[in-house]
């Protein structure tokens, strides 16, 4: 059984700079997962919680630029 509230959050991924939402949802017992970036696979956000994140999407699909590197 859920308390049937949900809200927003909004995560970056620290590798390419790819924003994303995810509803996060409250529980009355642990919930644990991650998430990958679906661009670059790096690990956007875990969690282990009484609260449960679900229909992930990228809010921004511009990758911040990369220094350093050849094309």
């Amino acid at each position: 059984m859920t308390s049937g509230i949900w809200t927003t959050e909004y995560f970056t991924c620290p590798n390419c700079g790819i924003d994303y939402a995810a509803t996060k949802e409250h529980h009355p017992t642990a919930h644990s997962g991650s998430f990958k970036c679906r661009v670059c696979k790096a690990e956007v956000h875990t969690w282990s919680d009484t609260y449960d994140l679900f229909d992930w999407k990228a809010t921004n699909m511009t990758p911040l630029p990369v220094f350093g590197k050849k094309k």
